[in-house]
């Protein structure tokens, strides 16, 4: 039997715009991570596939997919969240064998801080979780314990708890979206970029237009992240969210005495979440953000795209408290967006009132590594109305979510035969 060969590594050359009037099987509007899976898996169904994505690059700065790097985790308070990640990772491992991209850098990964925290998940109830579905873990019940084991840490409040899971990763986004741009091109898919789009036919064959010309296709799938309510503007459909311009920077870290862990502290506080990366984008310099924002919009032309300075001065004045070795000044500072829905969960779901239409948004920060699963789901949505997948939980025509429509919304997905 021959063996598979794997794709070329090299840099694919920017594809030329196809005549307008063009039909394809499926369109995609978006080339955030997702929306490049998507493309991906959709090319390997043998879908004739349009990407259009209205940045100059795939997953740029201006929006949520950009920078280097991502935290890969299965540690979830919810069941569904778990279990959604351990099938990610397997899908990872088949994009990783198939183009020798090493994408997740596996370590551990430490959650600590004060163990009733809710904002963005209960540790105690993420215990439960990981021992309920056999997931190895560590659980320290004070703080003496994690301060011993891992020596960059200098202080940690004597009432946190610590769990750590060890096969949790780093996921080198750059080298991701790189993977899936390249075999969504190898698969066939024609990816476009300085192409903000519209579209300007809801119904099948779907039309959509942007500088090249006008497309159709029978599949539409939309990724528009923070500029969802736009993109949903012709189908009379408006949802809940909110784009949080986050604010990330690099500090220089001793690395020569100390070893830095992937880490996220779970203070009382949403001000006090903060999270941070071992020094692999640069040698000496540890990457860390904190989990929550002071700048809140609902337009992203609203963004203003500068760090904010009191965030940066928070993150460094943190760090000289917790951790050995690490200097306040914050080098490289940068951007991105979150799109927030009312109650944080993510939106993957049917686009109410338009067969063979998908939609992703919400990522909230947590989506990208589901890359694969989602891009797949959204696929099987799109071409077949189902996936075998568990999304109820981030259905569209939950509470709240969507607040202008002329549409009658659908039934709950629970209810709609063939959809589980």
């Amino acid at each position: 039997m021959a063996n598979n060969p794997k794709p070329k590594q090299q840099p694919r050359k920017p594809a030329a715009p196809p005549p307008s009037g063009t039909n394809f099987d499926m369109i995609i509007i978006g080339g955030g991570t997702i929306g490049v899976s998507a493309a991906y898996y959709a090319a390997a169904r043998g879908l004739n596939t349009l990407l259009l994505e209205q940045f100059g690059g795939l997953a740029g700065p201006q929006a949520s997919s950009g920078g280097r790097s991502r935290m890969f985790r299965i540690m979830y308070s919810k069941s569904y969240m778990a279990q959604l990640a351990e099938a990610t990772l397997a899908m990872w491992k088949e994009i990783e064998t198939v183009t020798g991209f090493e994408i997740l850098q596996t370590q551990p990964l430490i959650f600590y801080g004060d163990v009733e925290n809710t904002v963005e998940g209960n540790l105690a109830a993420m215990l439960t979780v990981l021992n309920n579905l056999g997931i190895p873990n560590a659980w320290y019940p004070d703080a003496s314990l994690l301060l011993q084991e891992y020596p960059a840490f200098q202080t940690i409040p004597a009432n946190y708890v610590s769990l750590i899971q060890q096969n949790s990763a780093s996921i080198r986004a750059d080298l991701s979206v790189r993977a899936f741009d390249m075999l969504a091109y190898q698969a066939g898919a024609t990816l476009l970029t300085n192409q903000p789009a519209s579209v300007t036919s809801i119904s099948p064959p779907y039309q959509v237009t942007c500088p090249a010309g006008t497309y159709s296709a029978k599949y539409l799938v939309l990724c528009p992240g923070a500029w969802t309510n736009s993109i949903l503007q012709p189908f009379s459909l408006q949802l809940d969210l909110h784009i949080w311009q986050m604010t990330v920077a690099y500090f220089a870290a001793d690395t020569t005495n100390y070893t830095y862990p992937l880490w996220y502290e779970f203070g009382p506080t949403p001000q006090q979440l903060f999270y941070g990366f071992p020094p692999s984008e640069y040698p000496d310099a540890i990457k860390v953000s904190l989990d929550s924002t002071n700048n809140i919009y609902t337009d992203p032309s609203q963004c203003t795209y500068q760090p904010d300075p009191n965030i940066l001065s928070s993150i460094g004045n943190f760090l000289q408290q917790r951790f050995n070795g690490v200097q306040a000044t914050p080098q490289n500072p940068s951007t991105c967006l979150y799109t927030m829905s009312h109650d944080g969960e993510m939106i993957l779901d049917l686009v109410p009132g338009s067969p063979n239409a998908a939609i992703f948004t919400g990522g909230s920060g947590r989506a990208f590594k589901f890359t694969p699963l989602f891009g797949r789901i959204l696929v099987d949505l799109a071409t077949t109305g189902k996936t075998y997948y568990d999304i109820d939980p981030f259905s569209i025509n939950r509470p709240g979510i969507i607040v202008g429509t002329n549409l009658t919304p659908p039934p709950p997905r629970s209810t709609r035969p063939g959809l589980i």
